[in-house]
């Protein structure tokens, strides 16, 4: 019997050390946190942007952006966009470095390097779409892309990393879809997918693997 159970112990361990070797664990539940909380931030900053211009070009904003008159409102939707991306990759990149070094676990593995493969790959697409329908006064569908897109990145870096990720990646379409759907709530959703929903992923992560 205790043959047994040391031999279940070993291959525990075996398969522990293989998971750690092809999958990157270090991903801290925190940068969750921190990327959701700036995305709100960045949404309520764009909201007043937004409206501080006036009934007319909220209403012109609803309706597609078709006056050159809102130039600075793209213009403004387009940096806030920039520093939270930023932002909220700073924060993730350093809390889950910080998260690597307190359990003496190497940062920068194979596997970390294809999680951001993946999501590189897949955002810069959906970024790049996304300038194009700003490009083209279509920005009601902003919302919907980057959501979209950001969703197809997670799904795909999930094979690399904690498989609850997908949870999010399925949540982060749904809202997608429903955004190229109701087109005037488009903030709503992108708040909801890259604000809230990141929030409470990233507790439910923190509790589960990083306490």
């Amino acid at each position: 019997m205790k043959d047994k159970a040391e031999t279940l112990q070993d291959i525990k361990v075996i398969r522990q050390m293989m998971e750690q070797s092809s999958k990157f664990l270090s991903l801290s539940g925190l940068s969750g946190v921190a990327a959701g909380v700036i995305a709100l931030l960045g949404a309520a900053f764009a909201y007043f942007i937004i409206l501080d211009q006036g009934t007319n070009v909220y209403n012109e904003y609803m309706q597609g952006l078709k006056s050159t008159n809102t130039l600075h409102v793209r213009l403004g939707m387009l940096v806030t966009a920039i520093v939270v991306f930023v932002s909220a990759v700073t924060s993730a990149w350093y809390l889950s470095w910080r998260k690597a070094k307190r359990s003496n676990a190497k940062f920068w593995t194979p596997a970390a390097r294809l999680v951001a493969l993946n999501l590189v790959f897949i955002l810069s697409i959906g970024g790049v779409f996304s300038l194009i329908l700003v490009y083209h006064e279509n920005i009601r569908l902003v919302a919907s892309v980057m959501l979209i897109f950001y969703g197809l990145a997670l799904l795909m870096a999930s094979r690399y990393t904690q498989r609850d990720i997908q949870y999010l990646a399925y949540t982060e379409i749904g809202l997608g879809l429903l955004a190229g759907i109701f087109l005037n709530y488009g903030l709503i959703f992108w708040s909801l997918g890259f604000g809230v929903f990141h929030i409470v992923y990233g507790i439910s992560m923190y509790l589960k693997y990083d306490r």
